[in-house]
């Protein structure tokens, strides 16, 4: 039973589909192995996958808590079933692909301690595919709305969430594969602010692949995020034309794709 006096102050949240088993034994490790200990570890088992499961299952931990989805939810149903079973005042975003500073959740909880004003807290990451490290993310500072226009200014991963401010916002918004873009927007819309530590906090994991599964019908849906978005946060009439980028960028071939992130990053 939870201490009232002593509150658990964070939840890393995790959803689990059909990622590599080497890659989600990384992630947990970066975890597990933090700096900072007051934490649960709240993965959601979204795939039925054993073998993963089996693997979450050997470590003897007892900070992780492994949740079943009798279905496949995706991955916002995931997050927002996991917030209302979060214990934690915060929560902690993680993949179960990327591997986080071993100090990633003790600079995070002693920042928003001490600005407690931002409901979101991210920072910066190293991105790297099989052949190592090849881009840098350089972004910094408070955030406002118009931050937001042409892209969301923090990663997903990266994000430590104040857990009352996201439940009176009432989760993910559903939007497949933007679910994070739209919860950012859907925060500011509400008064809410957020922040980018300069810190680098996590290894974003970005193969070759990767660029393959975004597929159009998701530029399709960032695109409806923003404008549904750009109205609710009245920015000015000539941003709008940031509507049409993701379905520009879903034009580029995603090789030179790839080489595009790799030039603006390295």
């Amino acid at each position: 039973m939870e201490n009232r006096e002593n509150p658990l102050e964070v939840t890393v949240l995790m959803s689990v589909y059909h990622e590599s088993k080497e890659y989600l034994k990384q992630a947990m490790d970066s975890i597990l192995n933090q700096t900072y200990h007051d934490f649960e570890f709240l993965i959601i088992d979204d795939g039925n996958n054993q073998d993963l499961v089996a693997l979450v299952e050997e470590y003897q931990d007892s900070r992780i808590r492994l949740i079943h989805n009798e279905k496949n939810l995706g991955l916002e149903k995931s997050l927002n079933k996991g917030l209302g079973l979060a214990k934690g005042k915060y929560l902690v975003r993680m993949d179960a692909d990327d591997i986080a500073y071993v100090d990633r959740i003790e600079k995070q909880v002693s920042f928003v301690k001490d600005n407690p004003q931002y409901a979101i807290v991210s920072g910066n990451v190293e991105i790297f595919d099989e052949n190592g490290v090849y881009g840098t993310t350089k972004n910094a500072g408070e955030k406002t709305k118009y931050d937001l226009v042409k892209e969301t200014p923090f990663v997903h991963p990266t994000m430590l969430i104040q857990k009352e401010a996201l439940q009176t916002i009432g989760g993910y918004p559903s939007y497949h594969r933007c679910e994070d873009y739209a919860m950012a927007m859907e925060m500011y819309v509400q008064g809410y602010l957020g922040f980018v530590m300069k810190d680098i906090l996590l290894k974003y994991r970005m193969n070759a692949d990767g660029y393959q599964k975004k597929k159009y019908k998701n530029r399709v849906i960032e695109a409806k995020v923003r404008w549904d978005y750009f109205r609710k946060l009245h920015v000015k009439w000539y941003q709008y034309i940031f509507v049409l980028k993701p379905l520009m960028v879903g034009l580029i071939p995603k090789k030179l794709l790839k080489k595009i992130h790799e030039k603006r990053f390295g």
